[in-house]
């Protein structure tokens, strides 16, 4: 190969060299261009008070030993139409039969059957837990030491409707909370910051008025029952986890 041709050759390999340089530094710069991210993530709050407007409370109805199923059965068929019969919202009705049995002395002995039957009342109009514990007085007398009932819960809560409607009211609130801390923290950083992640945590804090009320037999003297007013506010809170992604 003649001296000309050798040249040209250095020439090429020079110039492929200088190609692949300068590829790798717009690489290089490329890659060290990219701006550094920055990650901000914090839990944010928010919260309501109302005023409870449901009252529940929880009626159990026992029997005493009867002689026959179908005795036990027709006295809670009994109870179960007078209950339909106050027109009051209540959930349950549910009930069970089952024979009184014990083991003496390796032996078991059966003193017939017993029933229990159980509701849930909700009263948006307190005032009508008079008629709900008159109609179990009077069943009492009507049967009895046969019947046995009492008042086993009773608290105030909201409605299922305005508990949905508190909440989406809240979780409205969060967002923009959310989107206005994501402003804040882009000018104290002076980058452009993104809400990346945003996650709704619900949690109600009920609030119980009078517990466990027990009632097996009201006075003579007294003819109506004073109900529970709601005296104190019910706390329905959110909280909500922000993740940001800052340019």
């Amino acid at each position: 190969m003649d001296k000309k041709g050798l040249s040209m050759i250095i020439l090429m390999v020079i110039a492929w060299g200088t190609f692949l340089l300068n590829q790798g530094l717009v690489y290089a710069e490329t890659k060290g261009g990219h701006p550094k991210i920055t990650t901000v993530s914090t839990s944010i709050k928010e919260k309501k008070e109302i005023l409870p407007n449901v009252l529940k409370l929880t009626v159990e109805v026992s029997t005493q030993p009867l002689p026959k199923e179908i005795e036990v059965i027709n006295l809670l068929g009994t109870i179960d139409k007078k209950v339909k019969a106050l027109e009051v919202e209540y959930h349950g009705g549910r009930y069970y039969v089952y024979k009184d049995c014990q083991w003496i002395k390796n032996k078991q002995v059966c003193h017939g059957y017993k029933g229990f039957l159980s509701y849930v009342f909700e009263l948006k109009d307190p005032t009508k837990q008079t008629k709900i514990y008159s109609l179990f007085e009077e069943a009492k007398k009507m049967y009895g030491d046969s019947l046995d009932f009492s008042v086993t819960n009773i608290y105030w809560t909201i409605t299922e409707k305005d508990l949905k409607t508190i909440t989406e009211e809240l979780k409205l609130t969060l967002i923009t909370k959310a989107i206005k801390f994501a402003e804040k923290v882009s000018k104290t950083l002076n980058k452009s910051c993104h809400i990346t992640t945003l996650n709704l945590d619900q949690r109600g804090d009920g609030i119980v008025i009078q517990k466990a009320s027990l009632l097996k037999s009201f006075s003579e003297e007294k003819a109506t029952i004073e109900p529970p007013s709601p005296k104190q506010e019910q706390t329905v809170e959110l909280s909500a986890y922000v993740v940001l992604s800052c340019y």
